[in-house]
């Protein structure tokens, strides 16, 4: 299998991935779980709910880049001190991508808002910011995100 450098981009001509490549792509492991759930649960876990159930969403994803992660990674890094700073940024963005190019594998004309789930992160590392804007933003993007999982997973029946 070739590895795609800019397929995360959104103007990534579809068309450059062999056939066979594209069936290999499409091939997830995801399960459907209500959004309502994945909120609540976000909301009563204080997040961590949402970082090792997300973590796990990485490695049902199959591997197209080089630097595509597994769930092990993804949880993992999110420990180390300082350096959590930047990996939830990339944890949280790359889901964004593999969720928005499994979108146009399928021809579904929706998106994921890479910009929403951006705006969170950089205001939930401003201290005293964060306070009033995760209560709030945060479960809109886990539902949005989870919205998403369940539309690629309805795409397959």
């Amino acid at each position: 299998m070739k590895s795609y450098e800019d397929i995360y981009s959104k103007f990534f001509d579809l068309s450059k991935i062999k056939s066979e490549d594209k069936k290999e792509f499409m091939r997830t492991k995801l399960k459907d779980f209500p959004v309502a759930g994945a909120v609540l649960l976000h909301i009563f876990t204080f997040g961590i709910f949402s970082l090792i159930y997300y973590g796990i969403v990485h490695s049902k994803f199959p591997k197209i880049k080089q630097n595509d992660f597994s769930a092990g990674k993804a949880i993992g890094f999110m420990f180390i001190p300082i350096f959590n700073l930047y990996w939830q940024f990339v944890f949280w963005l790359r889901l964004v991508d593999r969720i928005n190019l499994q979108f146009k594998l399928r021809n579904i004309k929706h998106e994921v808002p890479k910009s929403l789930i951006l705006t969170n992160r950089i205001l939930g590392v401003i201290p005293y910011i964060n306070l009033l804007t995760l209560p709030i933003l945060s479960p809109i993007c886990i539902g949005v995100i989870q919205s998403g999982i369940n539309k690629i997973v309805h795409s397959r029946e």
